[in-house]
């Protein structure tokens, strides 16, 4: 058998050993969570304090995504050099140093994380170390005691980023999931249409559509002061008062009491200085009757043709407190504060609406406001049912236009 002849020419340059230091693999790469510092960590063998500063200056024009090295000193890192301390601004080159050392250009730190850190519970303070030592890299230790690597600090803001948005979309599932399951209407004897749409991600406007005991019904709209994560934990709260209500015997739950026993639950869970304002339609379909309660939420209007055919308005405005400050149950009894009333009838409408609506701007900054709102009401209750949903969603659209939502809006909008 004739022995082949490989020449060198065969070989790939690239085999050839070069100076230069390589993001290592530990075998703990797996072990750490994406919410942890260890999960962005170069793992990069440092350099001495006394080697030459040519020796980082090749590694950093041999490896353009090498952003610092690790030096060490008495067999301890003591900081980083920067690419951005020893190179020209731009890309014109490297300076030039002479005969410096790396020690000569280190940047320590006073601060040094553990690979089991939580990025989330860290980051404001490597922000603030960054801020006053002017530094990029942050030095990781594992177990807080042997170096580990550096953590670029762009990388850990961009992972923050990251995670909390990943959050707020499982929030926004975990709400969405919750409104679809307290609003379903297929099997009630009179109609409902909801519409919401939310200023962001998660939102602080909550409604329902319930039936709570043979023959009752309650249907509502909240709005939770705040915005954002901490007003959709309290929107969660209301949710799990209403599933908590489904598992029981709600047939002697009067209307006032469900009122009271809200304000009350709410009382104990929202913080101080919050309140959540609410309009709730409570229906007894077998005794023909609505009861309203207006918790400092936004005008409720009642609308119903008399016997001449002319469209009737009642504008039904906050007489009781919001719930969370306990001063429901006093208003009730002591300031004889109770709901509005009225007999079930053909073509009765009843609207509840979230300040989000009225607050709502068009392209030029002019907001949507009470009159309109009164208005559109008025031109919804002349629409049919199938076309209720429809006719929210385009006044809304036209309205605001390519301008951003102000607050989140619900719109509901009940049909006997």
């Amino acid at each position: 058998m004739e022995e082949e002849v490989i020449d060198s020419s065969f070989f790939s340059e690239d085999l050839e050993e070069k100076s230069s230091i390589d993001v290592k693999k530990t075998g703990l790469e797996n072990t750490f969570k994406e919410t942890q510092v260890g999960s962005i960590t170069m793992v990069i063998e440092p350099v001495s304090a006394s080697a030459g500063i040519e020796t980082v200056l090749e590694l950093f024009e041999q490896q353009p995504e090498l952003s610092a090295v690790p030096i060490e000193q008495d067999d301890a890192v003591i900081g980083v050099v920067e690419r951005d301390t020893v190179t020209k601004k731009g890309n014109s080159g490297f300076k030039l140093f002479g005969s410096k050392t790396c020690g000569d250009y280190v940047k320590q730190s006073p601060l040094t994380l553990n690979t089991r850190d939580f990025i989330e519970q860290i980051a404001a303070k490597v922000n603030e170390t960054a801020i006053k030592i002017e530094t990029k890299h942050i030095i990781v230790l594992i177990n807080n005691r042997s170096f580990y690597g550096i953590m670029p600090i762009d990388k850990m803001n961009k992972r923050l980023e990251e995670i909390r948005a990943q959050d707020l979309e499982k929030a926004a599932a975990i709400q969405q999931n919750m409104l679809k399951k307290n609003s379903d209407t297929k099997s009630f004897p009179f109609n409902v249409c909801i519409w919401n749409k939310m200023a962001n991600a998660v939102g602080g406007d909550y409604y329902i559509a319930k039936e709570l005991s043979d023959g009752r019904y309650i249907i509502a709209s909240f709005d939770v002061s705040g915005k954002n994560v901490s007003a959709a934990l309290l929107t969660v709260t209301l949710g799990s008062v209403f599933s908590m209500l489904a598992v029981q015997d709600a047939s002697k739950l009067t209307a006032s009491k469900l009122v009271v026993m809200l304000d009350r639950f709410l009382q104990e869970i929202v913080p101080v200085g919050n309140f959540i304002t609410g309009a709730i339609c409570y229906v007894d379909y077998k005794a023909q009757v609505v009861n309203v309660f207006n918790c400092g939420h936004t005008n409720v209007f009642a609308f119903l043709k008399d016997e001449t055919g002319k469209i009737r308005l009642a504008t039904l405005k906050p007489t009781l407190p919001p719930f969370g400050m306990g001063a429901v149950a006093e208003a009730i009894t002591t300031e004889n504060k109770g709901p509005y009333k009225m007999p079930v009838k053909p073509d009765l409408q009843i609207d509840m609406y979230s300040d989000g609506l009225t607050d709502m701007q068009s392209y030029d900054g002019e907001r949507y406001d009470e009159p309109r709102t009164k208005t559109f009401f008025g031109d919804l209750y002349k629409t049919d049912v199938y076309s209720a949903e429809k006719v929210i969603e385009k006044t809304v659209t036209d309205w605001i236009q390519n301008s951003l939502l102000p607050d989140d809006i619900t719109v509901m909008n009940i049909r006997f």
